[in-house]
This record gives C-alpha cells, sequence and structure tokens, in this order.
C-alpha cells in the first residue's frame, strides 16, 4: 500500500526543483525587465511559467504535511489544480486581443496544451485520493516533469533576444 509518507522523498525533490527554478525565472525575467514589463503578452507568459513552477511546490508541501488523511491530501491537490487553473485562464484572457507581431512574439510561450496535461494530472491526482485510491500519486510524477519542461523552455526563452521576425516588425523599437 501506497501511502503519502512514502512520497516524502519525491516531495522533497519536487519542493527543491520547484524553488531553483522559481529563482531561475526570476533571474531570466530581471534579465529582460525592461521589454517584458512593457509587453502585456510577455508579462502574462511570466505569470503563466510562475504558476508551472510554484503547482509542483504546492504539491510537495501538500504532501509533506504529516499526518493528514488521503481525502485531506486529495482535497488540496484539487484545490492547487482550480486554482492554477483559474489563473492560467486569467493569463491566457490577457494575451488576447495582441497584434500580428506581439502575438508571434509570444507563440513561443503558447503551450495550452502542457498547461492542461499539468492541472488534469493534479486535480485527477487529487480526485483519485478522494475515492480512497492512492495510485493517484503517481500523477503527480509526469504532472511535475510536465510542468516544469514546459516552465524551464519558457524561462529559456525569456533569456533570448526577441526573434528575428519581431525585430523587423513593429517591435523593432524594443
Amino acid at each position: 500500500m501506497n501511502t503519502p509518507a512514502d512520497w516524502q522523498d519525491f516531495a522533497e525533490m519536487t519542493g527543491a526543483a520547484s524553488g531553483a527554478l522559481t529563482g531561475l525565472l526570476f533571474v531570466a525575467v530581471s534579465l529582460n525587465a525592461t521589454r517584458i514589463a512593457g509587453h502585456q503578452g510577455l508579462r502574462a507568459s511570466a505569470a503563466q511559467t510562475l504558476v508551472l513552477f510554484l503547482v509542483p511546490l504546492a504539491m510537495a508541501m501538500a504532501l509533506l504535511t504529516p499526518g493528514q488523511a488521503n481525502w485531506a491530501l486529495g482535497g488540496e491537490l484539487i484545490a492547487a489544480g482550480v486554482v492554477a487553473s483559474l489563473v492560467l485562464l486569467s493569463t491566457a484572457s490577457k494575451k488576447h486581443g495582441l497584434g500580428a507581431d506581439d502575438t508571434r512574439l509570444i507563440s513561443m510561450f503558447n503551450r495550452r496544451s502542457a498547461s492542461l496535461c499539468v492541472m488534469v494530472l493534479f486535480i485527477g491526482s487529487g480526485a483519485t485520493l478522494v475515492c480512497g485510491r492512492d495510485t493517484g500519486l503517481y500523477l503527480l510524477l509526469p504532472a511535475a516533469l510536465v510542468a516544469f519542461i514546459s516552465g524551464v523552455l519558457n524561462a529559456w526563452y525569456f533569456l533570448l533576444p526577441p526573434p528575428e521576425a519581431y525585430r523587423r516588425g513593429k517591435g523593432g523599437e524594443n
């Protein structure tokens, strides 16, 4: 039988990685703060990336909370997934209405399927635990992996200069 206590090492590693990657994001955004601050789509993409790094941290915190029942852990995972989904939907709505050049610039950050996958896996893991099945814990591994890979790709793109096509277009003054 699997228990959340069996997942302590996983939670500690995931929480540490989440903290380190969140720091990486802040460095990447700080290096290009002027460009990002002046662009609604890039700000929304930075917020999306932050959510992708913080959801595994919330998961690690929930897993490391001692003495709680599986149904309580499941409820916490569902809540984290729902709240993160709402934040991601909010940031996605800020990307609508951008011009063609701006949309092209932020297209490299738009991994809706990855974000959706992470949130569905977190909510599914929680729902499985609430229903009394500890196998839901196994959904946390792919959720954390997808969140980290997608977030690291975004952080990498924040470090790079704007694509050549954007510099030639309206955004060339940035």
